[in-house]
């Protein structure tokens, strides 16, 4: 859940990306270990919530729970791909794709 509204946690927003906030989490304490890492699902403005907007709410993560087995993982870049300079573990020169920046720089392209 999120005090502010979506657009607080934007590309220009004043908290910056969901996902670059949910990065530590998503990757470091759930990936890396092993997880299986859905998107998330974020409740905004919960402090404001009214009866019918939790109604709303409520619906609608009973839709995403109905539907988890279809949702496809973050697709996060393993360690172990050769993706990363070993030791330091930076990515690769060359495998930044175009326009990307920040953690999205680590989401892995499809493979073979």
């Amino acid at each position: 859940t999120a005090g502010g509204w979506p657009e607080h946690y934007s590309d220009r927003g004043i908290n910056g990306p969901i996902d670059d906030l949910l990065f530590p989490i998503n990757h470091g304490i759930l990936f890396y270990p092993g997880f299986t890492v859905l998107p998330p699902f974020v409740a905004y403005r919960v402090d404001r919530m009214d009866e019918p907007k939790f109604t709303l709410l409520a619906e609608q993560l009973r839709e995403r729970m109905k539907s988890l087995e279809t949702i496809a993982p973050i697709p996060y870049r393993k360690q172990n791909y050769g993706d990363y300079q070993i030791p330091t573990m930076e990515l690769l020169p060359g495998l930044v794709p175009p326009g990307a920046q920040g953690f999205a720089v680590h989401l892995a392209p499809e493979r073979d």
